[in-house]
């Protein structure tokens, strides 16, 4: 899992909140919890992931005093058909993946996720919208099914590709990537025991498992790590790109030190600059920051690392 990094993202919350505060809420005379929800959606719709587990308990009071299931069976109809509303029918949906800007799923690193909208041709059937658009589908952290009334919230909302959306579905996980990644404390590791030794190894034994940092306090953070790995069925989608890991042992048994070293300098010359060079060599971004930008960023990152390339 990567993190999603956007430096303007305070910007385009309050845009989003803006755009649903355009939108007239009803309140249906004796449900308390729609109510509630629409006399505190501000602070709602914004609320940080870290304080979604309040709002779930204030929502949990009042389904507890719902004891017929009326209001709360009510209120979640009423919810999902409004997300459906405003992120189809109004296209609020291509507005947010758009301005997010998620070229990849955070969730998995191996898909893209980009957002594109094209203009119908002259002569093409013309049906109620008048553009095309594809985007990623947007998976609610929280299941909308389970915690409508977070459906519409920002933080809520993580922009992934379908693969991960339809393994998730309704399964739980910890971690939001608005808030955290798996970074260097879990990485992609190869499991040849000689794997240090990139001139020796034996690509038919080659294995990828993940790999937990040892040196810190992390079994919390572990344990949340192998349920996103078992959800998103991590460990078997990666072993499906051995052969992409096989070339990245090549370069790496190519490009020995001093052949690197005469790369860096030939493409200095054509005034690349080191980040530049790394992406010509190994063909992705190298540094853990535009890990957002192409797939398989990080799996390539922590196996160059584990050679000793980087």
């Amino acid at each position: 899992m990567i993190k999603i990094n956007r430096v303007n993202i305070e910007e385009i919350k309050n845009e989003y909140l803006s755009k649903l505060n355009e939108i007239k809420f009803y309140k249906e005379k004796g449900n308390s919890i729609q109510s509630y929800w629409i006399d505190n959606r501000d602070r709602i719709l914004i609320a940080s992931p870290i304080d979604f587990e309040d709002i779930i308990k204030e929502f949990k009071e009042f389904t507890e005093l719902d004891q017929s299931g009326n209001d709360a069976n009510k209120f979640k109809i009423y919810m999902i058909n409004l997300y459906k509303k405003l992120f189809y029918n109004r296209e609020i949906g291509n507005w947010l993946a758009e301005k997010l800007d998620v070229k990849v799923c955070p969730y998995c690193n191996r898909q893209y996720t980009f957002t594109i909208t094209k203009e119908k041709q002259k002569g093409e059937k013309q049906k109620r919208k008048d553009k095309k658009t594809t985007r990623p589908e947007f998976d609610h952290f929280h299941p909308k099914s389970e915690c409508p009334y977070l459906a519409l919230s920002f933080y809520n909302l993580i922009p992934s590709c379908h693969t991960c959306n339809d393994l998730k579905k309704n399964e739980p996980i910890e971690i939001n990537p608005y808030l955290d990644e798996f970074g260097d404390k879990c990485k992609f590791v190869l499991t040849d025991k000689e794997i240090c030794r990139p001139a020796i190894i034996d690509k038919k034994n080659i294995n990828i498992e993940f790999n937990f940092d040892e040196e810190k306090n992390i079994e919390d953070f572990k344990h949340k790590c192998e349920v996103n790995i078992d959800i998103f069925a991590l460990r078997e989608l990666y072993k499906e790109h051995i052969d992409y890991v096989e070339e990245i042992i090549d370069k790496a048994q190519a490009y020995n030190a001093d052949y690197y070293d005469s790369l860096i300098q030939s493409f200095s010359g054509l005034g690349k600059t080191p980040a530049e060079i790394d992406r010509c060599i190994w063909g992705n971004y190298i540094e853990t920051a535009d890990h957002c930008k192409r797939p398989l960023s990080k799996l390539t990152r922590d196996i160059l690392e584990q050679l000793g390339i980087k």
